[in-house]
C-alpha cells in the first residue's frame, strides 16, 4: 500500500505545472539576493515561507558562506546534491547562482516546484534502505562536488547522513551541515536518547581524529572520515540558531 501510495503521489508530481527557472533573468544576482528572490530561509530577508499571510521575516544569513567558500567554483561544469529540498527554493537559487551546475535534489516529500534542464528531482526517504540502494545504483550521481543536508535537522538523520553521503563528495569539494545544532535548540529534534553526540561535538571529534561511540557511525566510518576530511569549519549565521558546518574533502 505505502508502495501504490507514492507511486500515486509522484505520478501527480510529474503531471503538475512547475516554474521553469530557465526562462528567469537573475545574472549578476549575489548568492543572497537569490536565497531571497526564491523564498528560502538560508537567506537575510525572507518572509517566513511556513505560514500564509505572515509579515514574520527569516533569515539564516548562509550566503556570505557559501560565497567565501564556494566562490571559486562558480563558473565550473560541476554536480550539488541537496538533500532536503521541500519545494525547492534553494535548489532554484543554487542553480541560477552556479549557472554551469547540474543539480540533484533529494527528499521524502514531492512538493518541489520548480524545474531546469539542470535541476533533477529523486524521492528519497534516508531512513529507508530500499530508496539509499536505488540512489546508489544511479550511475549518473556518483561525486558531487557539493553535498548539502538541509534535510529533518533530527540528530539520527544527521549522523546518518554524513555517514551515507559523504563518500560521494569529490576530492576538494564539501559536504555541508545546516542548521547542525537545532537539536539542542529545539529538544524534539534528539531523538538519540543520549546515545549519540550531537553534531558540534562529532565534528570536534572528526577534527582531532578521536574515536567515539556511535551506532550509526561506526569504527570504520569514523576512520573514513578521519582519513579523508580536510578541514571542518562551523559559522554563525544571522540568528541565534542559525549554524552552518564545512566539511572539505582531501
Amino acid at each position: 500500500m505505502k508502495e501504490i501510495t507514492k507511486l500515486y503521489k509522484k505520478v501527480l508530481f510529474n503531471l503538475k505545472n512547475k516554474i521553469n527557472i530557465d526562462k528567469e533573468s537573475l545574472d549578476n544576482k549575489s548568492l543572497d539576493e537569490l536565497f531571497n528572490y526564491f523564498g528560502t530561509d538560508k537567506g537575510t530577508k525572507v518572509i517566513n515561507p511556513y505560514l500564509h499571510d505572515s509579515n514574520e521575516i527569516l533569515g539564516h544569513g548562509f550566503a556570505k558562506f557559501y560565497e567565501k567558500k564556494l566562490f571559486d567554483f562558480k563558473y565550473d561544469i560541476f554536480k550539488i546534491l541537496e538533500i532536503g529540498t521541500w519545494e525547492g527554493a534553494s535548489t532554484a537559487a543554487l542553480a541560477s547562482f552556479f549557472p554551469n551546475s547540474i543539480i540533484y535534489g533529494l527528499d521524502k516529500n514531492f512538493r518541489f516546484k520548480f524545474k531546469s534542464h539542470r535541476i533533477f528531482f529523486n524521492y528519497c526517504n534516508i531512513n529507508d534502505y530500499k530508496d539509499l540502494k536505488k540512489f546508489s545504483s544511479n550511475h549518473s550521481v556518483k561525486k558531487f562536488k557539493i553535498v548539502i543536508d538541509d534535510a529533518s535537522h533530527i540528530l539520527t538523520d544527521m549522523i546518518r547522513s554524513l555517514s551515507f553521503f559523504f563518500k560521494y563528495v569529490e576530492r576538494g569539494g564539501y559536504f555541508i551541515i545546516e542548521d547542525f545544532n537545532a537539536p539542542v535548540y529545539f529538544k524534539s529534534l534528539n531523538d538519540s536518547n543520549g546515545k549519540e553526540l550531537l553534531i558540534n561535538d562529532i565534528l570536534e571529534n572528526l577534527k582531532r581524529k578521536k574515536h567515539f561511540k556511535s551506532s550509526i557511525l561506526s569504527k570504520q566510518d569514523q576512520e573514513y572520515l578521519f582519513d579523508n576530511i580536510l578541514s571542518v569549519e562551523k559559522y554563525k549565521g544571522k540568528t541565534e540558531i542559525s549554524d552552518i558546518a564545512f566539511l572539505q574533502k582531501s
